[in-house]
């Protein structure tokens, strides 16, 4: 049985010929990893010892953080990895990944905005439909407030900040939010909460029953429209410069 994400349901939806590519033919590239998904994946194991250890009432100190962030950079860093920005180098992108814990550590320290009830938390679940429909989410940090919310937090890394379009449309951590209330039923106030650390920004929003329902039925009709599907034809855009499967996609 397929088990679906929100990654994967989205690489559909932005290329069905990607998707088959990655999910279903499984094609290996030689793509390597950019440096920016490398800065994402050590602010993000950064922020995760944060709250980990604040389980266990131990405050991590900020230049101890940057220590971690130092010590996970250095054994995590290999030539492979691609800058593709000339204008900027590895210690750049160091000190970009150090300004994100710095800014991030400052605006909530001491950390007690909401007690932290799971730190990467994995919860899979099913839809409710005519079928099976297996959902998976990943979630960087729930959180619950002293008024009973508990708030979905997203870390972001990237290098620009959406509109409000974006926050509007986003479906994402609805998503997450909807798995999280069928997970754990007693749940009813459900916060999404979008961290861009580039910028210090913080983003909160809610969706009601209703938006998520909605948004239910339709992850499920896409789910339908992938599984029914014989054709995955390429959707051409921007996001072609960055695909790995250019080489081989006509």
């Amino acid at each position: 049985m397929t088990i679906y994400s929100h990654s994967r349901l989205r690489c559909y939806e932005q290329c069905p010929r990607k998707y088959k590519f990655q999910y279903i033919d499984k094609v290996k590239t030689e793509v390597k990893e950019g440096v920016e998904l490398f800065l994402g994946k050590r602010v993000h194991e950064t922020l995760k010892k944060l709250y980990r250890d604040l389980q266990y009432r131990k405050l991590n100190s900020l230049g101890g953080l940057l220590d971690f962030l130092h010590d996970r950079w250095a054994k995590n860093w290999n030539d492979s990895i691609v800058i593709v920005n000339e204008e900027y180098d590895l210690e750049d992108y160091l000190k970009m990944a150090e300004k994100c814990i710095i800014d991030y550590y400052n605006r909530y320290k001491p950390f007690n905005q909401g007690r932290t009830i799971a730190v990467e938390k994995q919860i899979f679940v099913n839809l409710d439909g005519p079928k099976d429909y297996r959902l998976c989410v990943y979630i960087d940090r729930v959180t619950k407030t002293k008024d009973g919310c508990y708030k979905i937090h997203d870390y972001k890394t990237c290098s620009r900040l959406p509109s409000n379009k974006y926050f509007q449309n986003d479906w994402q951590l609805p998503l997450y939010a909807i798995a999280l209330k069928k997970r754990y039923p007693y749940i009813k106030n459900v916060c999404l909460v979008w961290h861009f650390l580039k910028f210090d920004k913080e983003i909160n929003s809610r969706r009601s029953d209703e938006e998520l329902e909605m948004l239910k039925k339709d992850t499920i009709q896409l789910i339908d429209n992938i599984e029914n599907t014989e054709s995955f034809p390429a959707k051409l855009s921007k996001l072609c410069d960055w695909c790995k499967f250019k080489p081989i996609c006509r």
